[in-house]
């Protein structure tokens, strides 16, 4: 991987939740409870949903920051798996745009049973997540996670409405990935932090380290989606540049191409056939230097994340988790 020194240790995601392995599984066994269908129809695409459930970083915030500020109580596994629901909701959704045909090296739930049972799927996962928030006395984790929704939802659609947008700005990305991944990983510390008796500034702490976590973990997927290995990373890649997204290592080429580079990229954008895009860009253009620079953006998110917990209390092993948290975001899949 660019960038990564060869003596340096990769951190496994194993590593990284040891210390809520009994909890997760609490949460997994929650959610195949509250995912069982009323309708027998329903269930193959539920099961085939429930094997999207991937690395788990959102939920495992909840309990290692609920764990760190004071113990995880059955409130924090209920807001664990809302947040798990809710990554999975948009996961559907995202594919679905994404015309993408992998996920976790598996089919896509739209290429086995069509866009439309898709799309109602993904709404009927974020009822089902909305029902379980209802059920928690404190209704926190309602009002934080019904904002976050229309804040990711408020994204997503930006992100469509800028496709091709060749002149969009490094801010203008940043906005976007904030709404639509790193407001998800935000409210995840926060609650976790709120449901343990957290003071509201040290809520406020959390948040800011899963908010520019999240941050961080956009940056290394969209250069993944232009410099990884589809086999590795285990979903399609190349899907940005065929629907026309602006990510940040395509910002900075377009930024370093010159007068005549830019207007070829233009109408790479506007003539060049989808799947022929990236192909071209890798024949004509610098993207490593795009992919360098966003990886050192990630880099620095990460390390604002972390100095966002600099100097707190908490419990040793939970606390030294969600600083390696941040080594695996990087590292990740390369």
């Amino acid at each position: 991987m660019e960038g990564r020194r060869a003596d340096r240790k990769v951190v496994g995601l194993e590593q990284v939740v040891a210390s809520v392995e009994a909890e997760m599984a609490r949460v997994d066994r929650f959610l195949q409870e509250r995912l069982r269908p009323g309708k027998p129809e329903l269930l193959p695409l539920l099961e085939h949903a429930a094997r999207f459930k991937g690395k788990r970083l959102r939920p495992a915030q909840v309990l290692l920051a609920g764990k760190a500020l004071g113990g995880i109580t059955e409130d924090h596994t209920k807001v664990a798996a809302v947040v798990e629901l809710i990554h999975t909701a948009t996961l559907v959704h995202d594919d679905i745009l994404d015309d993408a045909t992998l996920r976790r090296k598996l089919p896509t739930l739209h290429t086995l049973y069509g866009i439309e049972a898709s799309l109602l799927l993904g709404d009927y996962i974020y009822a089902v997540a909305f029902t379980v928030s209802t059920s928690l006395e404190d209704q926190t984790c309602s009002q934080v996670l019904g904002e976050v929704t229309r804040t990711v939802c408020q994204g997503e659609i930006s992100q469509v409405l800028f496709k091709g947008k060749t002149d969009l700005t490094e801010e203008d990305y940043l906005e976007i990935i904030g709404a639509k991944t790193a407001s998800l990983y935000g409210a995840a510390c926060e609650l976790g932090a709120h449901y343990a008796g957290a003071p509201g500034e040290i809520r406020e702490r959390f948040r800011n380290y899963g908010y520019n976590l999240g941050l961080a973990f956009q940056v290394v997927d969209d250069c993944l989606d232009l410099a990884g290995d589809e086999g590795k990373v285990g979903k399609t890649l190349g899907s940005d540049v065929a629907k026309g997204k602006m990510t940040l290592p395509l910002i900075r080429v377009f930024q370093g191409a010159g007068e005549e580079g830019r207007k070829e990229l233009e109408r790479l954008f506007r003539d060049v056939p989808p799947g022929e895009r990236r192909r071209i860009l890798e024949e004509r253009f610098d993207l490593a230097r795009g992919v360098a620079y966003a990886r050192e953006k990630a880099r620095r998110f990460a390390r604002a994340g972390l100095d966002a917990l600099e100097n707190l209390e908490g419990e040793k092993s939970s606390m030294e988790a969600l600083r390696r948290m941040a080594s695996f975001v990087l590292d990740r899949e390369w």
